[in-house]
């Protein structure tokens, strides 16, 4: 585990090559079945409205869809931020940026240091990487490694440049809330008869 710039992110080894090559598969059959149901969704203008992995995040949960990470997960997190406690809320997506597409400056909402952001890089083309930065900051990006996540509290804005190349980028995006940052609303979507479908509550 490295931490880079002082403790605002750390950089963990979590999926081996052949992993990020089989959950590349399962990003790709999930943009086929967003592009094929076509239901209308709002999207921020951070990112493409065609990328609809992205867009459907509250939707599904990368996670609960690929159980056999999920010990994994809850040992690196238990490593990384030992001070966390359970339940943990959970939402996991894909993102696929493909030529000319990004993600804009954007944070997500919850509680400092009981609220996490997580980014695992799958494939693509490695620089310049996540761009991060705090207000009144200089912003600083981070390469990319392949199977590497890139964890950070949720205050921390980040942002990833439009690709250049005519690969597509790969990633795994995560949110993180510990038991300290549940709110009504966290718990209404993690609900199993909500309308939100991308929230699961995870124990120790």
């Amino acid at each position: 585990m490295e931490k880079l710039d002082g403790l605002s992110v750390v950089q963990i080894p979590f999926f081996n090559e052949s992993e990020c090559k089989e959950i590349i598969k399962y990003a790709d059959k999930k943009e086929e079945y967003f592009i094929e149901k076509r239901e209308d969704i709002d999207v921020p203008i951070i990112y493409n409205k065609n990328q609809v992995t992205t867009a459907n995040y509250a939707s599904y949960n990368f996670f609960e869809d690929n159980p056999k990470y999920i010990d994994r997960l809850l040992k690196c997190l238990k490593k990384a931020l030992p001070w966390l406690t359970y339940p943990i809320s959970l939402q996991s997506w894909v993102n696929i940026y493909k030529t000319s597409e990004g993600i804009g400056w954007h944070n997500h909402n919850g509680l400092n240091e009981h609220s996490y952001t997580a980014n695992i890089f799958l494939g693509g083309v490695t620089k310049p990487g996540v761009y991060y930065t705090v207000p009144g900051q200089t912003s600083f990006p981070i390469k990319n490694k392949i199977g590497e996540m890139l964890l950070s509290d949720c205050s921390m804005w980040h942002m990833v440049t439009p690709n250049t190349s005519n690969i597509s980028r790969y990633s795994v995006g995560i949110t993180i809330h510990d038991y300290e940052a549940f709110t009504k609303n966290l718990l209404k979507d993690a609900c199993f008869n909500s309308l939100n479908k991308g929230v699961i509550l995870l124990n120790k």
